[in-house]
């Protein structure tokens, strides 16, 4: 069982609670979102499951390549 610091405990992370389903509105997987916007399958699978927070430039990127308002990414 891994022992969590204080500071970690405080830091959680988001993601970008919308992703998943805005690409698969958009009809499209994982591996082709990656393809479109240059960042690692893994790396979105990341965002969508709030395992890892996006920069602002992934947030713009994403926004662009789904032809969606940044706002709806994140909220």
């Amino acid at each position: 069982m891994k022992h969590h610091t204080s500071k970690e405990r405080v830091m959680k992370r988001h993601g970008l609670p919308n992703l998943r389903l805005l690409r698969q509105r958009k009809g499209l997987s994982l591996g082709q979102l990656a393809d479109m916007t240059g960042l690692r399958r893994d790396t979105i699978a990341h965002f969508e499951d709030g395992r890892e927070d996006p920069q602002p430039y992934h947030i713009r990127l994403l926004a662009r390549v789904l032809n969606v308002p940044q706002f709806d990414l994140v909220s």
